[in-house]
């Protein structure tokens, strides 16, 4: 190995850095292309070199250019030799002395290094939050706030040393849209530090009713059995609360359930019982507080015939679930479904809990459900529901309570 050790050691120089505060050694490369590493030798004493041995080995490094030695107590010396991969060391470069600085300057820590805050235009003002300062330098940290934003308050705007500050927004008269600004960290003999605050106020949130489908259509023999049951879903597709109400406009519409709050999906009949043959026509009207109501038309078709009508039983009239918070989901149960009448039993069943699962939803003749539930996120305590069963050619529902208990 030919060493050009006049390449490495030219700048063989020690660098303070912050805030860390920490000294570290810097090099240039040698270019020797053989080279496999440098090895980083200290002394205590300035005679430091290792043929008067009082130089010790204190890293092998590869091929890097910088070494960060911390922040030794006393006054060292190093020096840098190069080495090749058959272990042919270099002579010693020149030797640079570390001083341990008089006092560790000041630095300023913040945490969280921005804020955002969300409300809607004349609601209610979102929640404060804590900006927490630390002295991750040394000595004393004396600081101060400054800002211009004026939807922004702060608990305190100085402090000494570590220390938290509340920052609380107004919504007031803010207008939809996005406002930024931006708080300044100053110290004496500290580097400032920036904390950008961002606040989106959001347009006044109304619920808006959603339905699906948008008609219902029904089929039936005269005096014969009801047609199967049909699902209606609703949803808010605005913002806020929607508390809904369905009612109907003629006597011969069912429905499962006509009041609520959220999402739900109700269950929408046809009674034949005293209505000639011919097309009927109905509608079930969708209303909320703060939306605009919806229309749902629906047709009955009614033909002269006859026939046998099936009735609807279940095994067994109600189902429980025991579960522990955070655990596993219990065992899934079966519900048997029979047709204790005549004819052919045309049947749907539906659940009015999103925690509910269960399949098949919708089969003809006798048959075996699979009822089930999910207990992710549910919170210690009991739940009820239901689950809704109807059939063509029958004029009523029949409902099974099903309660799950959640245990911490």
């Amino acid at each position: 190995m030919r060493v050009i050790w006049a390449c490495a050691i030219a700048g063989l120089l020690m660098v303070w850095s912050t805030p860390s505060w920490s000294a570290s050694l810097s090099w240039n490369a040698n270019t020797e292309s053989d080279l496999a590493g440098y090895r980083v030798y200290r002394c205590s004493v300035s005679n430091c070199s290792r043929t008067s041995g009082t130089a010790a080995l204190l890293a092998t490094l590869g091929r890097v250019t910088s070494f960060n030695i911390g922040t030794p107590s006393t006054t060292q010396y190093y020096f840098l030799t190069a080495f090749d991969y058959i272990g042919n060391e270099s002579r010693e470069s020149a030797v640079v002395t570390y001083t341990p600085p008089s006092s560790t300057p000041p630095a300023i820590g913040a945490s969280p290094t921005s804020f955002s805050f969300a409300a809607t235009r004349g609601g209610t003002n979102p929640a404060s939050q804590t900006l927490n300062i630390t002295n991750t330098g040394g000595g004393t940290l004396s600081w101060t706030l400054s800002e211009n934003i004026s939807w922004l308050t702060l608990s305190r705007t100085s402090g000494s040393g570590n220390g938290s500050v509340i920052l609380n927004v107004t919504t007031g008269s803010l207008a939809a849209g996005t406002y930024t600004g931006t708080i300044l960290i100053s110290a004496t003999g500290a580097s400032s530090v920036t904390i950008p605050v961002t606040f989106t106020v959001s347009p006044n949130a109304v619920p808006i009713i959603g339905v699906s489908p948008t008609s219902f259509s029904f089929t039936a023999t005269q005096g014969g059995a009801n047609p199967s049951l049909q699902s209606m879903t609703i949803t808010n597709t605005g913002g806020g609360t929607l508390r809904w109400s369905a009612r109907t406009n003629a006597n011969w519409i069912s429905l499962s359930s006509i009041d609520g709050s959220g999402n739900a999906t109700i269950m929408v009949g046809a009674v034949t019982a005293g209505l000639p043959a011919g097309t009927h026509s109905g509608q079930i009207y969708v209303a909320a507080e703060g939306a605009s109501s919806v229309i749902v038309p629906i047709t009955f078709t009614i033909t002269t015939g006859s026939s046998v009508s099936p009735a609807v039983s279940v095994s067994p009239t109600s189902l429980s679930f025991t579960a522990r918070v955070g655990g596993a989901n219990p065992s899934s149960q079966t519900l048997r479904i029979s047709n204790s009448g005549g004819g052919t039993l045309n049947w749907s069943v539906r659940g009015n809990r999103s925690w509910m699962w269960l399949s098949p939803t919708d089969g003809s003749g006798n048959a075996t459900i699979t009822v089930g539930v999910t207990t992710a996120g549910l919170l210690a305590g009991t739940y009820n529901g239901q689950l809704t069963i109807g059939a063509a050619g029958t004029s009523s529902f029949i409902s099974v309570p099903i309660t799950l208990t959640m245990t911490p």
